[in-house]
């Protein structure tokens, strides 16, 4: 403890550290608030205060104490790309995942930030990691139509072709939505134009349904029958 308290501290962490000796508080005590300002600061984009509360120790991996996010999760999802780069110098886990399975890159997917999506890809995180709920990051990207990130993550090994439990696959999600900038890139990438779902169900189907007739035509041109 005495080593911690020498450190050279940012002025307002070691106030921090006073009142706590003088409550009665431990310095564990205030790791853990150390840790969650440091996930709240990520997140709102403050770099000067990400940097202070790294090197004042605070864990760059922490989690909430609802496990719903971390500070390299907190800002990839909110696209600070800056925060992101600093997080990853420190040793942020890329491939930490919160209680419902979220990473960064799933996160920063979903929220349609390719700069940081291409910033995490440095980092070589696993592309083909699974939500709790068995989505991938291509998977995302595909159904929130984002072909910049879906290109993105082929090249950097995503699997193509990979299925839900119920047998969807990422062509399938683009199809029955209608993303056609998505379908051409899954399509380069070698999907399985006529891979079927459990209830048999294929991206042609789920255009169809839809009345997506762009979509019919490309998936049709691609060999879909």
């Amino acid at each position: 403890m005495q080593k911690r308290i020498a450190m050279k501290l940012p002025h307002n962490t070691r106030l921090l550290l006073i009142l706590l000796t003088l409550f009665g508080a431990s310095v564990s005590t205030w790791a853990s608030t150390g840790d969650i300002e440091l996930i709240t600061a990520a997140g709102n984009g403050n770099l000067s205060r990400v940097k202070a509360l790294l090197a004042a120790k605070a864990n760059v991996n922490a989690k909430t104490d609802d496990g719903t996010t971390t500070a390299l999760i907190a800002a990839s999802e909110n696209g600070y790309e800056d925060v992101v780069q600093t997080l990853l110098r420190a040793q942020a886990d890329v491939n930490l995942k919160t209680d419902n399975g979220n990473t960064a890159l799933l996160r920063a997917t979903q929220r349609g930030h390719p700069q940081v999506v291409k910033e995490l890809l440095t980092a070589k995180p696993d592309v083909n990691a699974r939500r709790n709920d068995g989505v991938t990051v291509l998977m995302q990207a595909s159904q929130e139509g984002q072909p910049e990130i879906v290109q993105m993550l082929l090249d950097a090994g995503a699997d193509v072709n990979a299925r839900l439990s119920n047998g969807a696959t990422a062509l399938m999600l683009a199809s029955q939505i209608g993303h056609t900038g998505v379908i051409r890139a899954l399509l380069a990438g070698k999907a399985d134009v006529n891979a079927k779902a459990g209830n048999g169900a294929t991206a042609l189907v789920l255009a169809s349904k839809y009345r997506h007739q762009d979509v019919v035509k490309l998936l049709k041109e691609a060999g879909a029958k």
